[in-house]
């Protein structure tokens, strides 16, 4: 009976010779990630859009220096972090009157005229061909009207065109 009992000693006294493993016990944990400002985008019917001014008559302009004036708007969604949206307007100046956009069609005498809450030049700084508005449930919308105008030379009948890029950026 002794014989047995040999290996089972043997073994126990070998396991208290290896050698033990220890886990840690703290550790770090680190974490990344960004968190990214709101963004607007104009809706999508203003991306590209068409604004027909109304038709008007060059015996319109006898007493007037604008004819066939269209209120039309702008807008923007936005992310609900977005306060303000700043709308920023270029394009060609007219070379009978540089605060008014250039008329590429037929009708001679003729620009744009483009305003919201007062004129927006053509040739104008950064700061007057720019208008801001704050958001509103998560939308920013300007209001604008545009007319046919003189330039100084004579009218006559035919087409206005004008190409005007909005930008937007927001805060």
């Amino acid at each position: 009976m002794r014989l047995s009992i040999l290996p089972l000693l043997l073994a126990f006294t070998a396991s208290l010779g290896a050698p033990v493993a220890f886990a840690a016990t703290t550790g770090t944990l680190t974490f990344q990630g960004v968190v990214n400002a709101g963004t607007c985008n104009l809706i999508a019917g203003d991306v590209n859009r068409t604004i027909t001014l109304p038709p008007v008559k060059v015996s319109d302009f006898d007493s007037a220096d604008s004819a066939g004036e269209h209120d039309f708007e702008l807008a923007a969604d936005c992310d609900s972090d977005v306060k303000n949206v700043i709308f920023q307007f270029a394009g060609t100046p007219s070379a009978g009157n540089a605060e008014l956009f250039a008329n590429t069609g037929t009708s001679g005498g003729t620009a744009l005229w483009l305003a919201s809450a007062g004129i927006i030049p053509a040739n104008g700084t950064e700061a007057q061909r720019s208008r801001t508005v704050a958001t509103s449930s998560s939308k920013a919308v300007l209001a604008l009207k545009a007319a046919y105008h003189k330039t100084g030379a004579a009218i006559s009948h035919g087409t206005l065109a004008s190409a005007v890029t909005v930008s937007i950026t927001y805060n």
